[in-house]
């Protein structure tokens, strides 16, 4: 295609960009990189991708492609040459699988810089079990796809470059649990459309100390900024942060006194200071699953963690 006019909204240290900035170089796809601010989001974001607001964003011939597997997906089909997915039906549904399981790292890796104590070490532990399982599905391949280099080396290699943050974050090192990985990692960085695609793994952990930062000496800035994102996941609503407190307190004013146990009220007041701060974090990381999108999703989050917290009193 010609006179394709390709676009990507994205922000440098996003794993989620970096597969598409992967699968572009990867087809050898001209195309003009902007950068986001993902505290000041754009109106072209905003306007190309108003559901979730996120990127990244592929805007081929002013049409938008959002989420990063499907973009990939779309670029895979789009650009023919040189394809990523396995043409077996059943080997294409193994490699979705596979790159659909490898966001479980985001979630158990970003708990070691936002999470102390037991609730840290639960989450390496998460890590390392997921990289794990992950480096048993590569066993002795070169790639994930066999001897070609495909949609799941490309779902995954962004994290590589999040590694170093991991471990110096989490004191650990992950060759030591996963050897075949870091070999891995290393054979897909001699790629250059893997080398000029990803961050740097240091710049990226000046990102995460910057976010520590942001977050503690600067609480009105960052309470307004959680209170903007979620107005905007509630579709545009004046959304307060006396909202975000009925939502998340509200179990303890359908109880009767006597039934609102200590233990029961601070996991109650815990987990309304997570809400507030797990929307930030959305916002911050700009990744893809596990969006709580309206007052009603939340208030039934909240009624089944009520649920629990009394079957344990």
């Amino acid at each position: 295609m010609v006179n394709d006019e390709v676009v990507l909204l994205d922000t440098y240290v996003s794993m989620f960009g970096m597969r598409v900035r992967i699968a572009l170089a990867e087809k050898g796809i001209p195309f003009e990189y902007r950068e986001e601010n993902l505290r000041n989001k754009s109106p072209l974001l905003l306007e190309m991708n108003p559901v979730y607001k996120k990127i990244p964003v592929l805007i081929h011939n002013g049409k938008p492609i959002c989420e990063s597997l499907i973009i990939v997906q779309y670029i895979d089909v789009v650009w023919k040459d040189r394809p990523l997915l396995p043409s077996d039906p059943y080997q294409r549904a193994q490699a979705r699988f596979w790159a659909d399981y490898v966001d479980k790292i985001f979630f158990a890796g970003r708990k070691l810089w936002t999470t102390k104590g037991e609730e840290k070490e639960s989450g390496k532990k998460e890590l390392i079990e997921y990289l794990q399982v992950l480096e048993g599905e590569l066993g002795n391949k070169p790639y994930f796809g066999g001897e070609i280099f495909g949609f799941v080396d490309v779902a995954f290699v962004p994290y590589y470059c999040w590694f170093y943050a991991y471990e110096t974050c989490g004191n650990f090192s992950i060759e030591q649990y996963c050897p075949k990985l870091i070999a891995w990692g290393k054979r897909c960085m001699e790629r250059e459309s893997v080398s000029n695609s990803l961050a740097d793994p240091h710049k990226i952990y000046e990102f995460v100390q910057l976010m520590k930062k942001r977050s503690k000496q600067d609480p009105i800035t960052e309470l307004e900024h959680r209170k903007k994102v979620v107005s905007d996941h509630f579709n545009g609503q004046v959304c307060t942060i006396a909202m975000l407190l009925v939502v998340s307190l509200w179990p303890l004013f359908t109880l009767p006194l006597w039934e609102v146990s200590p233990s029961l009220f601070h996991a109650v007041l815990s987990s309304a200071q997570f809400d507030l701060l797990r929307r930030d974090d959305i916002a911050s990381a700009d990744h893809e699953p596990g969006l709580i999108i309206s007052t009603y999703d939340a208030l039934l989050f909240r009624l089944s963690s009520l649920v629990a917290a009394k079957a344990m009193n």
